[in-house]
Formats: C-alpha cells, sequence, structure tokens
C-alpha cells in the first residue's frame, strides 16, 4: 500500500513538472493576443520552433483578399468565381472628393438621400411624440426605406438607423431593404437588423460604422453637418393639427450628404458580388428642449458605382486622382473612357519634346504613340532644339558651317576690292577716265555696291526681326544707290546728246545728277520707314517677321517672312531695271571714248536677267 501510494505521487510530480516546462517553453518562444474580433492569434519568431500539433490548434487560415484585389485592376467577374470571402472587403481609404465622372450618375441617389433626410427632420422636429411611436409607425419607416431604393437603379442597398438615446453606442432601430435578383424581375428584401448591428460591421477590411458615428460621435476637426433654420408657418384656419402656428426647423441639403473613404465589394453566401459599391449617409435630427438641432439618426445608401469611370489621370484631390505611373516629366497621362470602376485604365504617350524609340516613324498617330497601363513606353528627348519629333534625327537643317564660312570669306574679299578700288579711284582722281566718269558718282556707285554685299553678312546669322528689317534696308538703299546712279549717267548722257531742240541742253554735271539721287534715295528711305513701321504694327498683332519652314524631308529652318510688300518691292526694281535698259537702247548709238554706256548696259541687264531668275525660282 505504501509502495502504491509513492508511485502515484511520483506520477503526479512527473506530471506536474512537464507542465512547467510546456508553460515556460510557451513563453520564451511567442505570446498570444486577442483579436478584435474575439479570436486567437498568435505571433512566433520561427514557425519551425512550434510544434505541428501546436501550430495547426492555435492558427486560423490565413484570409486571401488577392482575387478583390485583382478584380480591382480587371474589373473580370471569373475572377471572383472560384473565391470565397467571409466579410465584405474594402481597398485602402482615400481623402478628397470624389471623381468628376461621378457628379452626374449620382444625382438621383444623392437627392434621394438628402430628401429622405429632410422627410425625417420634418417628422421628429414637429412633434415630439414621434419619437416614442416609433413602433406605432413602423410601417412608415418601412415604405421609406423601400422608396429609397425606387430613386435610382444604382441603389443596391438602404438602411434607416434610429436613436433616442445619444449616448447610446448602437442605434435603437436599424431597417435594411435590398434588391434581390429574381427570375420574374427584382425583389425588395426587408429586414429588422436592430439586434444584429454587429453583424453589419465585421473586423477589416470590411467597411466599417464610420458612416453612422461620424454623425453621432463626430471628432474635432471634422467638419459640422450642414443643416439650414426654416421658419415653419401653420393656417390653424385650415389644419387640424398641428395645434401650433409658427415653429422652427433644420434642414439639410444635398452637400450634407457624405461619403465614405473607400468603395467596398460585397460578400453574399461566401461570394462576392462582382460590383463595387459606395456608401451615401446623411442624418437627420429632432429637437432639443432649447430648439437646437439633436441627432436621431442616419439614411444610408450603397450605390453600384461599378459603370462608373475611375480616373487616375485627373488633377486634384478627388479618388485616386494623379496616382498614374506615367512619368511627370517625359509622359503625358491620357485615360481610356467606358472602362468603368478599374485601376490603370490609362496609357502613358510621351510629352511634347519627347519621342518613343520603339514606335516607327511611319506610324504616327494616338494608337501608336501611346503605351498604356502596365506597360511604360521609354521616352527620350528630342534633338536640341526640336519641340516635337518622331525620332532622334535633327529636325532642324543642320549648317554646313565650312561651306557658309567659305561663302563669307568669298564675300569679304570682293568688298575689300571693292573698298580697294575707291581707295585707288579717289587717288588716281586726276586720270582721265576717272575724270570723264565722274569721281564723286563712280565713288557713289562703288559704295552702293559694298552695300549690295552686306546682305549675305546678315544671312550669316540666325533670322531675327533687326536682321530681317535690316536686310531690306541694306538690299534697297544698294540697289537705289548703284543703279540709279548708272540709270541716271545714261538719262544725263541721253539728255545731252538727244535732244531733239535747235538749242543745246546744259551740260548736267555729277552733282546735278547727285542732287537727283539724293532725291530717290529720299523717296526710297520715305517708303522703307513706312514698311518698317508696318512691320513693327504686324509684330505686336503676332504676325511675325521671320517664320520656320522646312525642307522635303521634314527639316526645319527660320528665314525672313516674304510678304506682299516684298515682291512689290521686286517689281519695282524690275522695273527700274527696265527703265534703265530702255536708256541703254537710246544712248547705245552715242560715241564715246572709253565705252562707257556699253558696261553701263552689261551691268543692268545683268542684274535685270539673274534678278529675274532669282524671284521666279524663289
Amino acid at each position: 500500500m505504501c509502495i502504491f501510494s509513492f508511485l502515484v505521487f511520483l506520477t503526479l510530480l512527473m506530471q506536474h513538472l512537464m507542465l512547467i516546462q510546456a508553460l515556460s517553453f510557451t513563453n520564451n518562444t511567442g505570446s498570444y493576443t486577442e483579436l478584435s474580433s474575439g479570436t486567437v492569434g498568435y505571433f512566433s519568431p520561427e514557425p519551425s520552433e512550434v510544434t505541428a500539433g501546436t501550430s495547426k490548434s492555435l492558427t486560423k487560415p490565413e484570409e486571401d483578399w488577392s482575387p478583390a484585389e485583382i478584380f480591382l485592376y480587371t474589373a473580370d467577374p471569373s475572377t471572383l468565381e472560384e473565391a470565397s470571402c467571409p466579410r465584405a472587403y474594402s481597398p485602402t481609404g482615400q481623402t478628397g472628393l470624389l471623381p468628376a465622372s461621378f457628379n452626374d450618375p449620382l444625382q438621383p441617389a444623392l437627392n434621394a438621400v438628402a430628401n429622405a433626410a429632410n422627410f425625417l427632420n420634418m417628422i421628429f422636429q414637429a412633434s415630439d411624440l414621434r419619437e416614442s411611436t416609433v413602433q406605432e409607425d413602423m410601417e412608415w419607416y418601412h415604405g421609406l426605406v423601400r422608396a429609397l431604393l425606387e430613386a435610382d437603379t444604382l441603389i443596391e442597398q438602404a438602411l434607416l438607423t434610429f436613436d433616442a438615446d445619444p449616448t447610446a453606442p448602437v442605434p435603437q432601430l436599424v431597417l435594411r431593404a435590398t434588391r434581390k435578383p429574381m427570375a420574374k424581375g427584382q425583389t425588395i428584401v426587408l429586414q429588422d437588423l436592430s439586434k444584429d448591428w454587429e453583424s453589419l460591421h465585421k473586423p477589416s477590411p470590411a467597411p466599417d460604422d464610420s458612416w453612422f458615428r461620424s454623425f453621432k460621435f463626430p471628432v474635432s476637426g471634422q467638419p459640422a453637418t450642414a443643416l439650414t433654420k426654416r421658419v415653419l408657418l401653420n393656417d390653424l384656419n385650415t389644419l387640424d393639427t398641428p395645434k401650433w402656428g409658427q415653429g422652427d426647423s433644420y434642414v439639410t441639403s444635398r452637400s450634407g450628404v457624405r461619403w465614405a473613404t473607400a468603395p467596398f465589394l460585397d460578400c453574399k453566401e461566401g461570394r462576392f458580388v462582382p460590383s463595387w459599391m459606395l456608401t451615401l449617409s446623411n442624418s437627420f435630427y429632432g429637437l432639443k428642449p432649447d430648439l437646437t438641432p439633436e441627432f436621431r439618426g442616419v439614411i444610408r445608401v450603397d450605390v453600384n458605382i461599378q459603370n462608373l469611370d475611375l480616373n487616375q489621370c485627373a488633377n486634384g484631390n478627388s479618388w485616386f486622382a494623379d496616382t498614374h505611373q506615367c512619368n511627370r516629366t517625359t509622359m503625358q497621362c491620357v485615360p481610356i473612357p467606358g472602362r468603368g470602376f478599374r485601376l490603370g485604365q490609362y496609357c502613358c504617350r510621351c510629352r511634347v519634346g519627347y519621342y518613343n524609340p520603339e514606335i516607327p516613324p511611319e506610324e504616327p498617330g494616338f494608337v501608336n504613340d501611346s503605351v498604356c497601363y502596365p506597360n511604360m513606353p521609354i521616352c527620350l528627348p528630342c534633338w536640341p532644339g526640336c519641340k516635337s519629333c518622331q525620332d532622334g534625327a535633327p529636325c532642324w537643317v543642320q549648317e554646313d558651317w565650312l561651306l557658309r564660312a567659305a561663302v563669307l570669306a568669298m564675300q569679304g574679299v570682293f568688298m575689300l576690292l571693292i573698298f580697294v578700288s575707291m581707295m585707288a579711284a579717289y587717288r588716281h582722281r586726276r586720270n582721265r577716265r576717272i575724270r570723264a566718269s565722274g569721281l564723286f558718282l563712280l565713288e557713289t556707285i562703288l559704295f552702293g555696291s559694298l552695300l549690295l554685299y552686306f546682305p549675305v553678312f546678315i544671312l550669316y546669322f540666325r533670322p531675327s526681326t533687326f536682321r530681317c528689317i535690316l536686310l531690306r534696308w541694306v538690299r534697297m538703299l544698294g540697289f537705289s544707290i548703284v543703279y540709279g546712279t548708272v540709270t541716271l549717267k545714261m538719262y544725263g548722257v541721253l539728255k545731252v546728246f538727244l535732244s531733239r531742240t535747235a538749242h543745246r541742253v546744259p551740260y548736267m554735271s555729277s552733282l546735278h545728277l547727285l542732287r537727283i539721287l539724293g532725291v530717290m534715295l529720299m523717296t526710297v528711305s520715305w517708303f522703307l520707314c513706312a514698311w518698317t513701321v508696318g512691320i513693327l504694327q504686324n509684330r505686336d498683332r503676332n504676325i511675325p517677321v521671320f517664320i520656320t519652314s522646312s525642307t522635303s524631308d521634314g527639316q526645319g529652318f527660320n528665314l525672313c517672312y516674304l510678304d506682299r510688300w516684298d515682291y512689290m518691292m521686286a517689281v519695282a526694281e524690275l522695273l527700274f531695271l527696265c527703265w534703265g535698259s530702255s536708256l541703254w537702247t537710246a544712248v547705245r548709238p552715242v560715241p564715246s571714248a572709253f565705252h562707257e554706256p556699253r558696261y553701263m548696259g552689261i551691268a543692268i541687264h545683268n542684274e535685270l536677267l539673274f534678278s529675274s531668275m532669282f524671284h521666279v525660282f524663289r
């Protein structure tokens, strides 16, 4: 007997030691925590440290919300067919306004919520007895909740909560009306969930009760409910009730309707409903003894937003605005309309000044130069100076600086020769040939020739307003000086030697011809001044002085703009040269010791030929 008692004692001692060791092992490997839903979770540094049997008994299967997240991007109901759900799913909350594309489709639902809230405002603010006769008037509230579903086809569910106790955490009355598709049409299911308030708000990621709590227990900093005071007057001569002639009431408007911070995907019978829903809610109020508003309940509707477009390219602080993945510097986001409530429905296209090297230049257009999400284009900058391009080739004509420098150097050599000729003519001014031609007239012709060479120097630089104006001045003045002097010399010869009168015409000296040339230059200068004023005025009217043209292969270049006045100048030059040619025809028979008329005729006809060819080809 003593031995048996000793064995029993030894067995109990061993069990006690094993229990202490198990508790010690549990405390060293992990700690338990109680979740908000009342289930037990665990934390373990390494799963291998816990035995398989213990892990299976303490953990619950991990919930998989990936089908709902995928549906947010694809809107394909097949992604939800095989997925099971323990409760509704709501993604990360959004701040700001609803997307602009929601405004028009949600107008009927917003109006319905605001009107229903105002109806209850009038009911509860007109008589305090309404609060104590809720059960007697239950049919009224049943009809009101059902009627909310008929306000708009987008409304899938409507709830009415009533709360007589301002401190109670849950409402006294909760009515819910839900659409249920049937074979013969739509059916409205009405339920009283007053005792099942917790079943409406399951743990995250299901939607919480903020649609109710934000009205009844507003936090600091939250905007107050928009209420407007109304004065109610009753004609007691025609009304049996109420017994008061004047009273106060507080009403709301569509701007007082609030929306949830995120849409949700409803879960029915363990399966997701393939439509994103948005909660809209508004509160209604009774009156305190001091006639100030007192919270009485909330009207809520859940709206189907699956067919409403979501624009991630929009700017501002609306839902999902500016959440695209296009490069803000090189790309432009273009939304794809008609895709419904889906993320990733946009394309990225290269901004002006960038190009996509993966797109052939022969296939321009919206479809080709845009790459839609999830693919991203490669946008490279255009050639420096190009506003837009289809590839990395230069869009501006690349100047051949060696050729331009060679032409400029040649012009400089000829201008130097003219300057040397002016110096030589002055040095040999007593020479018979120079005296016969006239030193002043010869120097004037050489100076005008010097001006005619200046346009090449001006065209060497890139066009500007000043250079384009200076180009006309130098050209017109140089032409007038050179060919005006030559023509006047022939006119003087014709005047002296071909007079039909019996009296000898006085000899026209060089100074006389220079005075006539001065009058011609004053006329030309006056025209150029008027033209310059007109050009500057046109520039103020956004009429360009120089424009951008392009070659046959699309490369651009700047040049001075040719308007109608330029054509008038060209016609005037040709007419003046024709007059000089006619004078040469008249003075050709006149004998000359140094054949001066012949060389003047060659100069005039040379200019007439090449100027005509130049203007025709231009």
